[in-house]
């Protein structure tokens, strides 16, 4: 109840600095519209903004999904083969620090303007993150719990499911919040470089017609719709993921 507080209060003040700062400084809508506007955009523009965010997530949830398989895999190679390890290691050095939206002419060219090139950039931009931590998680089990799965039987992917991911959950978790969080940007910055994705949109496409038609309660309306899923997705789903997960497993061995 207390964060619940905190968080409106820091609400209520942002908005009053936002109106005070629109009237002393004597901006006109069309620069810095007013609190009412944007609630007004918000308001009469509800479905649309939720089709668009619908769409989004859709393509982040798939492109996240492809990339949590694809970094475990390459993960797990990682462990099984030095020489892989070092290949991966270098690729990894160079391509994680790369934002993922330079990469979209390329994406451009390899897909065209369309739906695959936006999933190609949150892709790019989620696995280099999620390969980081589930790397480093890997190499922090103890070597008595892998020899322990593997007087159990277990090999392969069994003592990967079984034992591996288990143990290195709190990476995992990590990884997770680092990639959904540059999978959200990239999606969004693909969209507002070349509008629509084959003819449809998420937040992004809401973001480019909306600067384009000069309406400005829209962008900001948009913005603040960015934001909040932002929050509501590290709150609702990692929070509590957490909770669930990596916080009973520290109580049960405390």
């Amino acid at each position: 109840m207390k964060r619940i507080f905190s968080k409106l209060t820091l609400i209520f003040t942002s908005a009053l600095l936002w109106e005070s700062a629109r009237i002393i400084g004597g901006y006109s809508e069309l620069l810095l519209p007013g609190v009412s506007g944007v609630a007004r955009s918000l308001w009469m523009e509800k479905i649309e903004l939720l089709k668009n965010t619908a769409f989004s997530l859709k393509l982040i949830g798939f492109g996240l999904a492809v990339a949590f398989v694809l970094a475990m895999i390459l993960a797990i190679l990682c462990m099984a083969s030095r020489a892989f390890q070092g290949l991966i290691t270098d690729v990894m050095a160079v391509m994680h620090p790369l934002p993922g939206i330079a990469i979209l002419p390329v994406a451009i060219l390899w897909f065209g303007i369309g739906v695959k090139s936006v999933i190609f950039v949150i892709v790019f931009s989620a696995v280099w993150p999620l390969l980081n931590h589930f790397y480093t998680g890997f190499r922090s089990i103890p070597k008595n719990q892998l020899e322990v799965g593997r007087n159990l039987g277990l090999s392969g992917v069994k003592l990967a499911v079984y034992v591996m991911l288990p143990a290195s959950l709190p990476h995992i978790l990590g990884g997770l919040r680092t990639g959904w969080a540059r999978a959200w940007q990239a999606s969004v910055a693909a969209e507002l470089v070349f509008g629509a994705a084959g003819g449809h949109g998420g937040l992004g496409w809401y973001l480019y017609k909306k600067r384009f038609m000069m309406e400005t309660p829209g962008v900001f309306a948009g913005m603040i719709v960015i934001i909040a899923i932002g929050l509501l997705v590290e709150y609702f789903v990692f929070s509590i993921l957490e909770n669930l997960t990596v916080k009973k497993l520290k109580q049960v061995i405390d």
